[in-house]
């Protein structure tokens, strides 16, 4: 088992603000990604299951959480759990951890995000 995960060379998802790498790990109860935001998620969305984590390496920008709107900078963790609408805008480097992974049908797209 390697113990220490690269960065994949590209993409795993792309959406048109932002880039997706999802570090290859063992455990698959949880998945890890870098994030590179150029504007921002596509979509509003909310989590049926799964809680994600977010943590800001560089740049700025917000997160919009259940109708509220918050600014975020470098240093940040910011937790969304199920159930929860939102979305975020900016010029970042994140890492998101989500637990339990990804499965379809998980999430519900709610709108498009304007403010990216």
């Amino acid at each position: 088992m390697a113990y220490i995960k690269d960065k994949p060379k590209k993409p795993t998802f792309s959406q048109s603000g932002l880039d997706g790498y999802q570090f290859p790990l063992e455990n698959k109860e949880i998945e890890v990604y870098f994030v590179d935001v150029a504007k921002g998620h596509d979509n509003y969305i909310v989590s049926k299951k799964i809680t994600h984590v977010y943590y800001i390496f560089e740049g700025k920008g917000f997160f919009d959480i259940n109708g509220e709107k918050y600014d975020v900078t470098p240093g940040e963790l910011i937790e969304v759990p199920p159930n929860v609408e939102y979305a975020y805008s900016g010029s970042m480097k994140l890492l998101l951890i989500m637990t339990p992974s990804w499965f379809e049908g998980n999430e519900m797209i709610t709108k498009r995000n304007q403010g990216n």
